[in-house]
């Protein structure tokens, strides 16, 4: 017995399997891309850099919405590109605008009140600047030599009675008998190294691999 197909039933059978495929090749993609990005969010998290910087992974694949191509491609990128580049590669922080040394903050140093960011969502401040610090305490630092080239940043402050934190010197605390004592604040350095943390290279060869895996896998449903 002989069969024959006609030319525009092949065509149709050919767009049906290219079809299949670019649907799996996409849908492979989408899923990479999404688990590539979460792995990065939750190194990010591991080395203590929190949950904010982590959420700066973003992921997409193209092409986007409902189409499906037999070559799509998946793009992640950070919304920080700056802070990830260097943890990546680690980074010599130094002075700037003149300034000899960076002034590190120690837990005495409260935070910054928070403030409602561009999202509309709260955003917790970071620890107050040498300046807001003295606006805050309305005192002045001590400063003092440390070890290795370091310089030390006290203010004559009184402790809080739970034992946590410093409270500005004032005639009613003074009254209360609580005396003032030298609160370190600061540490002086002239430079700061951050240390290489986040190794994206190891997630992208190992969601590259997935890919593969999700694609072939899907192919042989």
């Amino acid at each position: 017995m002989r069969m024959t197909i006609a030319l525009a039933d092949l065509d149709k059978v050919m767009d049906d399997i290219e079809g299949d495929i670019a649907r799996d090749a996409t849908e492979a993609m989408r899923e990479t891309m999404e688990a590539a990005r979460d792995e990065l969010r939750a190194q990010v998290v591991s080395n203590g850099l929190g949950v904010r910087l982590s959420r700066t992974w973003t992921a997409r694949a193209f092409p986007g919405g409902a189409k499906h191509s037999i070559n799509p491609a998946g793009y992640i990128w950070s919304r920080a590109p700056d802070i990830i580049d260097s943890f990546i590669k680690g980074a010599t922080i130094r002075p700037i605008n003149g300034s000899k040394y960076l002034w590190i903050p120690t837990n005495n140093v409260p935070s910054a009140t928070a403030h409602v960011g561009r999202s509309g969502r709260k955003v917790k401040g970071g620890r107050l600047s040498p300046d807001e610090c003295e606006g805050r305490f309305n005192a002045e630092f001590i400063v003092r030599p440390g070890r290795g080239g370091r310089l030390l940043a006290f203010m004559d402050l009184i402790g809080g009675r739970n034992g946590r934190g410093a409270r500005r010197v004032t005639a009613g605390r003074l009254r209360q008998g609580r005396a003032p004592k030298l609160t370190l604040m600061y540490v002086l350095v002239r430079t700061a190294r951050m240390p290489k943390l986040l190794d994206i290279e190891a997630v992208a060869k190992k969601w590259e691999a997935s890919f593969e895996r999700a694609f072939t896998g899907r192919l042989g449903r």
